[in-house]
């Protein structure tokens, strides 16, 4: 018995020496090295743990730093922005004087973009031109507050940011003309939502046909002409109680028409200004690429 607890007690000994062993092998190197292979495979989430590997065991090393960032972009990658956005605000605070608050600012400003909270993009890039107005990454926070605008609708600022950069910027011209092919924003067709119900109310149908969709035209025309046909003869017939029905019924569907044409109004707008939005961005959007020495940098594209 001694002899068999004496076993367990080397054995044990041993697997506390191999894991020691084994930790003191795995340099933060070595442990930002896998996370970054994580992240490259798109496994944001085992990255997250590995980097959180990196900073407790090693809070003080210089690539602690670096792990944090790497985090924030985990979860700006993996879609989850309100984290995002947690951790790129309390690196920006942080190290408010150093690379990484910059960094972080500007990924700030992006994720905020990305959740469509345009004004808070506009307002973190805002104070980022004024905290960095040397940044590399000036010209592309300009871009990006123009493209905030855009998104909002307003377009006359949107033109004023793309001509707001300087006059030796490489990317001048093409802000320029981004800026000329911002102002046909309101020349965008659209289908008065006021008209569209008008229509519908006058005859039911005719409000989508307006917009384009005549399947729901028809529908909605046969459908309330059926009702109101079929109520009216309910009470020339003296059935006063189905006519009631037919009567209660009918004005729901009447109702839904109007409603109907509104919103299809409405969509067919929403669809023009995002064809819009895209054809602008495939041709002149900011866009993500991995650098030579693994960050992630932003680039303004042109694709003629």
């Amino acid at each position: 018995m001694k002899k068999l607890f004496l076993c367990l007690l080397l054995a044990a000994a041993a697997s506390s020496h191999t894991a020691i062993v084994q930790a003191e092998e795995l340099t933060p190197e070595k442990i930002l090295s896998f996370a970054d292979h994580l992240y490259e495979q798109g496994d944001y989430y085992r990255a997250i743990t590995e980097y959180e590997r990196l900073i407790f065991f090693n809070p003080r090393h210089p690539l602690a730093k670096t792990a944090k960032f790497q985090i924030g972009m985990c979860y700006f990658k993996g879609d989850k922005l309100t984290q995002a956005v947690q951790k790129f605000r309390a690196l920006s605070n942080e190290y408010a004087k150093e690379e990484l608050g910059r960094k972080a600012r500007f990924m700030l400003a992006e994720t905020y973009y990305q959740k469509k909270d345009y004004n808070q993009a506009v307002d973190v890039l805002e104070s980022f031109l004024t905290s960095y107005p040397g940044d590399p990454q000036a010209e592309a926070a300009r871009i990006k507050i123009g493209w905030s605008y855009l998104r909002q609708g307003n377009w006359r600022q949107a033109a004023e940011e793309f001509h707001k950069l300087p006059p030796d910027s490489p990317l001048r011209k093409q802000a320029g003309d981004l800026a000329e092919e911002t102002k046909k924003y309101p020349e965008l067709p659209r289908k008065s939502p006021t008209l569209a119900g008008g229509l519908s109310a006058v005859l039911p149908g005719a409000g989508q046909l307006y917009v384009g969709r005549p399947a729901d035209a028809s529908v909605s025309f046969l459908l309330n002409g059926l009702f109101i046909w079929a109520t009216v003869e309910a009470f020339n017939n003296d059935k006063k109680v189905t006519g009631g029905i037919l009567l209660f019924f009918e004005s729901g569907w009447y109702l839904g028409n109007v409603y109907n044409a509104v919103n299809s109004a409405h969509k067919y707008n929403r669809r023009a200004e995002q064809e819009f939005m895209d054809a602008l961005q495939n041709q002149y959007g900011i866009s993500y690429y991995r650098g030579d020495e693994g960050r992630d940098l932003l680039a303004f594209t042109l694709r003629f």
